[in-house]
């Protein structure tokens, strides 16, 4: 048997087991790696072995590392006796190494990308074998490495395998074997089993939740009802310029958002919410423009009547029109759609949510609507990712099982190939008319220890119509075995297959000569590796001769690993399914192919990264530029002095307002060279107040709400800071200029709300 080592927890002590039963059972699967299993009596012999054994020590055993989970000892006569159940180390280590805590921005993006955002400090490396495109998994991080790789093996649908430290990655179309699964060949006692039982074909899944539970109803209205003596009645704009004129806003539902004139000459109104709230609005601006306002939008959703009073000039603003002479402006239109103001109500059912998604698996048209239980999943804001969750949540698979005898020939003698899970195999039962010419190997249970044969498992993986999972059972075979020689009873064989398989085992070497097939030299440790030599040519196959991947034919040279001294050419091009590499005598290019913008270029001229494709990472490892984003950042400053709205008042180092209306405290303007704008603030309440601190866009953003947070926080001293850093995405660089206000508005009366700054800058 192998070599059997146990390694004490702290790693110190390394101690050589003997004695393990020949039941020991060894369970390979597909994306579950292998697990062993075994009992073992302590003696003489291993006592030091025995001792050292305990829950999470490792095992050393035919080359891969193993984790005790569950360990049971009992006393067995004058000794005792272990029950040893111990998993491949990879899931114990590559959970417990490190936590992310950090998420990736949504994008799409390649397994490479998300395997090293997983492995950083993990101790593990990994490597991608084959081809795979680019996913968008939204807020991705933020868990152990584990339940993130959980996540890109059902995501991108790899088969991994774990040698050494390295995790290797390949897709699921797996190494094919010519050498089949077939009844009255090497599979015998077929039973076919299904089960519908848990079957669901229809699930509706719900996204985040919005944190603001307001939706505007579309039904813009007029003013119902207002007093006399108003200055100009014509639509669409109408004012008055005596302080005290009124008009009244009749409405069902919660707050509402208000339409004015901004102008050079406004003034100011008061608005009063069923004779209990009152909020104010400046209707003075720089320049003249149509604007809105939302009020009153913590009103519980009922009737509600608000009177809008002019209150006369703006005390920060001259009006154009002379001191005592501003206009209270309001939208009025008996033709247009937009009209004075529209109401909020809350959200009902699915707009409570981001996105709401609903899915219908194809087995519906068999089977009719079978409702699975609604799921939520906060990490999900756009329908279109919120489908794909669904459709891997959802319950549609067709359970089926075929248990079948395996009768393994090697352990008999006979030469043949090895079952590897993730391998693909033909699968024949003329019986049930099944005739699958790709089915995958799963699972493998082998017993090294003794001269069974092993148990394997196929199964398609998932499709339309779910998982077909074969389970293979294994049977009695001591009729065709004879277990005590370790070879095949002679007696079974027909006398001229008898003669036959003598008189080719008497002459087998590593060179065979089959009819029409030129000459064939097998590696005696793998049936599939050969290399064969015909007329074509010269070829080497890993996979039982299905595919060469390195030949020598008269159309040229085909190798997938080239060892040479010098190569003399005018031009080479290395294409690979990731990336294009080439140079010639002008450039050395590497291009990537899922987007040609993104490249490489080394020449005289100098290197030049397009489309992010750079990485400068310093002495000490941290990466000054990544993927093409600085790490560094730009200071950003505010205007100075702060463009306060009316009711916004410095006081100490805090700028506050009672107002229930948004109004400027800051105003930043900058260069656009990065992505992110970061704006450190920190904000208060009055004792038993709240409100609204917002970033709002400027110019050409003008009404973009970039970010808004309610706050309840309040203190006791004006040393105490509460707050929270605002990151804004800007959007792609382009080297102008752009510029932002931070805006504060109350939401309970008489209660301040207030707000510093801390610190503002530029990077990504």
């Amino acid at each position: 048997m192998p070599d059997m080592l146990i390694h004490s927890l702290d790693k110190s002590r390394v101690e050589h087991l003997a004695g393990v039963d020949d039941d020991l059972v060894r369970k390979s699967q597909t994306n579950n790696l292998s697990t062993i299993s075994f009992t073992v009596e302590r003696t003489e012999l291993n006592a030091s072995a025995f001792d050292l054994m305990e829950g999470k020590c490792w095992i050393l055993y035919d080359g891969t590392t193993y984790v005790i989970e569950d360990l049971d000892k009992k006393p067995f006569g004058e000794t005792k006796v272990a029950t040893v159940e111990a998993e491949h180390f990879f899931f114990d280590e590559f959970m417990n190494r490190t936590y992310i805590y950090n998420t990736l921005p949504t994008a799409s993006r390649s397994i490479n990308e998300y395997m090293n955002f997983i492995t950083s400090g993990s101790g593990f490396t990994f490597s991608v074998i084959g081809s795979f495109q680019k996913k968008e998994i939204e807020n991705f991080g933020a868990g152990n490495p584990l339940a993130l790789f959980k996540q890109l093996v059902d995501k991108f649908e790899i088969v991994f395998d774990v040698v050494g430290t390295d995790i290797q990655i390949r897709d699921r179309s797996g190494t094919q074997m010519g050498y089949p699964f077939r009844s009255k060949h090497n599979i015998t006692d077929i039973a076919e089993n299904s089960s519908v039982r848990n079957l669901s074909t229809y699930i509706k899944v719900f996204g985040k939740e919005y944190e603001d539970q307001n939706i505007s109803t579309n039904n813009s209205m007029n003013f119902q009802s207002r007093s006399s003596g108003w200055a100009d009645t014509t639509d669409p704009w109408w004012y008055t310029d005596e302080v005290g004129r009124s008009f009244t806003m009749k409405y069902t539902g919660t707050g509402i958002k208000f339409c004015y004139l901004q102008s050079p000459d406004g003034g100011v109104w008061e608005f009063k919410l069923d004779d209990d709230q009152t909020a104010t609005l400046s209707c003075w601006g720089a320049t003249a423009g149509l604007k809105f306002v939302d009020l009153f939008m913590d009103a519980p959703e009922q009737y509600h009547e608000i009177l809008a009073t002019f209150k006369g000039d703006d005390e920060q603003h001259v009006p154009s029109t002379g001191a005592g002479k501003s206009r209270g402006w309001v939208r009025y239109s008996s033709t247009d759609v937009l009209k004075t103001f529209n109401p909020y109500r809350l959200r009902k059912d699915d707009e409570k949510y981001y996105a709401v998604a609903e899915y219908t698996s194809p087995l519906a048209a068999k089977y009719g609507i079978r409702i699975q239980e609604p799921q939520s999943d906060e990490r999900f804001t756009d329908q279109a990712s919120l489908v794909e969750y669904a459709k891997e949540i959802i319950n549609d698979d067709i359970e089926v099982s075929h248990e079948m005898t395996f009768i393994e020939l090697k352990k008999a003698g006979y030469e043949g190939p090895t079952p590897r899970t993730g391998d693909l195999v033909p699968y024949i039962v003329e019986e049930l008319d099944i005739e699958i010419p790709n089915v995958r190997i799963m699972e493998v249970e082998d017993y090294p220890e003794s001269k069974k044969s092993a148990t394997v498992v196929l199964g398609n993986g998932r499709q339309d119509f779910g998982d077909a999972v074969f389970n293979s059972g294994k049977s009695q075979i001591e009729d065709v075995f004879d277990f005590d020689k370790g070879k095949l009873n002679p007696d079974v064989l027909p006398p001229a297959v008898k003669m036959a398989t003598d008189a080719l085992n008497n002459s087998l070497t590593q060179l065979e000569y089959p009819v029409n097939g030129g000459i064939l030299a097998r590696d005696p440790n793998d049936y599939n590796k050969f290399v064969v030599l015909r007329s074509t040519g010269l070829g080497i196959t890993r996979n039982g001769g299905l595919t060469y991947d390195e030949a020598i034919t008269a159309l040229g040279i085909n190798t997938s690993l080239l060892t040479a001294g010098q190569i003399k050419t005018n031009n080479i091009q290395i294409i690979g399914a990731d990336n294009y590499f080439y140079w010639d005598g002008n450039a050395l290019m590497a291009i990537d192919p899922s987007d040609v913008r993104k490249f490489i270029r080394l020449n005289s001229a100098g290197l030049y990264a397009a489309r992010g494709s750079i990485t400068i990472e310093r002495g000490d490892g941290f990466k000054l530029v990544d993927n093409g984003y600085s790490n560094f950042n730009y200071a950003v400053d505010r205007a100075d002095p702060a463009p306060l709205s009316n009711g916004v008042y410095l006081e100490g180092r805090w700028y506050r307002t009672t107002n229930s209306e948004k109004g400027d405290v800051f105003y930043y303007s900058f260069e656009h060279v990065a992505q992110y704008l970061y704006l450190q603030l920190a904000f208060h309440a009055e004792d038993g107040g709240g409100g609204y601190v917002s970033v709002e866009g400027s110019g050409v953003d003008t009404g973009t709400v970039y970010q808004s947070f309610y706050t309840t926080h309040s203190i006791t001293n004006d040393y105490a800071t509460f707050g929270r850093i605002f990151v804004v995405d800007l959007g792609t660089p382009t080297g102008g200029t752009k510029s932002c206000y931070v805006r504060i508005r109350a939401t309970v009366a008489n209660k301040y709300v207030a707000v510093r700054h801390i610190r503002g800058y530029l990077r990504g």
